[in-house]
C-alpha cells in the first residue's frame, strides 16, 4: 500500500506554450519548450497500479505540466519493470502533440522505511536496525517512521545499499526530480526522542539529509542531472526553522489536503470515505494552520496541492478549489481520491481538459 501523508501522512502541468494551439492541435511555434516549475499550471499525482497497463494508457495521453509517479522499481519483485519508459512515453507524447516537454516527478519517501521496498531485510522492525524508531503514527501498515541522520538510511536513499538507492533509480529512469513524502519525520514523536538519545537536531538533520540528496544527484551520481528539482511534501512548518536554508534546497512545496480530505478509500479509488471531508472537520484547525505556514512561503517557490475533492454527491468541492480556493491564495491545484491509483476525471476549470485518450 502506498501512502502519503497529512497529519495522515505524515501532502504538479500548461499549458505553457510559445504559441496557441490551432484546431489540428499543433502550436504555431515548432520549438519544444521545457517546462519550467515555476511555470507549471496543471499537474497530476498517481502513487498506485503505476505499473498496470490501465494505468499506462490513462497517464500516456494526457498533457499536463507536471507528473508524479511511483517509481516501482524499488518495489521488491518489481525491479525489472520499465519505468525509464514509461516516463519516455509520458514526454514523447506531450512533445509530439503540444511541443513541450513536461517535468516528470518520483514519489519517494525520505522519511519512513517501507516493507515491500527492495532493502527491507525478513527480520527487520523496529530497533533493528537500530534506525527504524516506531510504527507509523497513522498507523498506516508496512510504514515506519526512521532515524534519518544514519548512514544506513542515508545508503538507501542517496548512495547505495546493496548494489541500488532511491535517488540512483530515478536518476537513471529519466525523471527530473524527487517529490519528497515525510519531510515531516523532522516533528515526528518518536524520531524526536531517538534524536534526543542521539543528541541531534531534527530539523537540522532534515535539512542536511536533502542537501545530501540534491547534491548527489545535481553532481555525484554518475547520472547526475545539473537541474535535478526537489519538491517537499507536507511539513510546512519545517520552513520556519531555517527559512533562508528551506528556500535554497526547495523548489517546491506540496501541501495534501489544505481544505478536502478523505477518512477512507486509500486502497479502492470508488470509495466515497476517499475525497469530499472538509480536512478540519478531521483535524481542528489545520486548514488555518497551514495556510498560516504557507504566507512566509508564497512568493518564493511554487505552492502546489493536492486536494481530495470531487463533484460529486451534488458537492461541487473540485470546481470550488479550481476556479475559487486555489486561485486565491495562488496554489497550483490537482483535485482527485485519496487512493491516487487513478487520473482524476474530476471536471476542470473551464477551456482545460488533460485527457485525450
Amino acid at each position: 500500500m502506498k501512502k502519503c501523508v497529512l497529519p495522515i501522512c505524515g501532502i504538479l502541468a500548461v499549458v505553457l506554450f510559445i504559441g496557441f494551439k490551432d484546431a489540428s492541435g499543433q502550436n504555431d511555434n515548432d520549438a519544444i519548450v521545457k517546462v519550467k516549475i515555476n511555470n507549471v499550471k496543471w499537474w497530476a499525482y498517481n502513487i498506485q497500479h503505476v505499473d498496470t497497463v490501465r494505468q499506462h494508457d490513462e497517464i500516456v495521453g494526457t498533457h499536463f505540466d507536471m507528473y508524479v509517479l511511483e517509481p516501482v522499481v524499488t518495489e521488491k519483485g518489481k525491479e525489472n519493470f520499465n519505468i525509464a519508459k514509461l516516463v519516455r512515453e509520458i514526454k514523447a507524447y506531450n512533445k509530439n502533440n503540444y511541443n513541450k516537454e513536461p517535468l516528470v516527478f518520483a514519489y519517494i519517501d525520505i522519511g519512513q522505511a517501507e516493507d515491500w521496498r527492495w532493502y527491507w531485510g525478513e527480520d527487520w522492525g523496529i530497533g533493528n536496525p537500530e534506525w527504524i524508531v516506531a510504527t507509523d503514527p497513522n498507523k498506516w501498515e508496512g510504514n515506519f517512521p526512521v532515524a534519518y541522520w544514519y548512514s544506513e538510511w542515508q545508503n538507501i536513499v542517496i548512495y547505495g545499499y546493496r548494489g541500488r538507492s532511491h535517488v540512483e533509480e530515478i536518476l537513471k529512469a529519466g525523471f527530473d526530480g524527487i517529490y519528497m513524502d515525510w519531510v515531516e519525520a523532522f516533528s515526528d514523536e518518536d524520531v524526536i526522542a531517538k534524536a534526543d538519545s542521539d543528541r541531534i537536531n531534527t530539523a537540522g538533520a532534515m535539512f542536511d539529509f536533502i542537501a545530501k540528496i540534491r547534491k548527489y544527484a545535481r553532481i555525484q551520481s554518475q547520472h547526475a542531472n545539473p537541474n535535478f528539482l526537489i519538491v517537499a511534501q507536507n511539513a510546512s512548518d519545517l520552513h520556519q526553522k531555517n527559512p533562508a536554508r528551506y528556500e535554497n534546497l526547495m523548489d517546491a512545496i506540496a501541501l495534501e489536503a489544505v481544505w478536502y480530505d478523505g477518512d477512507g478509500g486509500f486502497d479502492h479509488w470508488p470509495d466515497p470515505l476517499g475525497y469530499n471531508i472538509l480536512t478540519n472537520d478531521l483535524y481542528p484547525g489545520w486548514t488555518e494552520e497551514v495556510l498560516s505556514h504557507l504566507k512566509d512561503i508564497k512568493g518564493k517557490m511554487p505552492i502546489f496541492i493536492a486536494e481530495y475533492a470531487q463533484n460529486l454527491g451534488g458537492k461541487n468541492y473540485a470546481l470550488k478549489v479550481y476556479n475559487e480556493l486555489a486561485s486565491q491564495h495562488g496554489f497550483i491545484p490537482y483535485c482527485t481520491r485519496r487512493s491516487l491509483d487513478r487520473l482524476s476525471k474530476t471536471p476542470y476549470p473551464r477551456g482545460y481538459d488533460p485527457k485525450d485518450y
